[in-house]
């Protein structure tokens, strides 16, 4: 038995830039891996999905006030031990001055425009959520 929900958010927070959009990458710890990736985080018992993906941008970024959530992006699921996990991804715009303020978890955060932020990340996971974030903004 695990000791958490399997499902999680992963949330691709943006912000414009004169006619850019920038993604928001934060670095993980060394402890947990340091690779780049978006806001990510599990779903709590008894929390919703619009709880969790507020608490994990407060938590993880900081962030307090979004402009405007999308509706679900994408979804995946990925083993983890003896059962899958699923995450649903998000996107989240803020303002264009919004700062940043890490936990933990993370020891730096880039804005990256968001094509180079597909390069940036090493994960095809979140490679693949970038790429229909950008589909999503009608980038491509």
């Amino acid at each position: 038995m695990h000791n958490e929900l399997p499902l999680k958010v992963q949330i691709i927070v943006f912000r414009k830039i004169a006619n850019d959009l920038q993604v928001l990458l934060l670095k993980r710890s060394p402890e947990d891996g340091g690779f780049w990736n978006t806001v990510v985080g599990t779903l709590e018992l008894n929390e919703s999905i619009i709880e969790c993906r507020s608490r994990e941008l407060r938590e993880e970024a900081g962030i307090e006030h979004v402009v405007e959530w999308s509706d679900e992006l994408y979804r995946f699921t990925f083993p983890k031990k003896d059962y899958l996990v699923s995450v649903l991804v998000y996107a989240a715009e803020v303002t264009p001055e919004q700062e940043v303020t890490l936990n933990v978890e993370h020891t730096e955060y880039e804005w990256v425009e968001a094509r180079q932020a597909v390069e940036k990340v090493e994960k095809e996971n979140v490679k693949e959520c970038i790429k229909r974030f950008i589909t999503y903004s009608k980038l491509d």
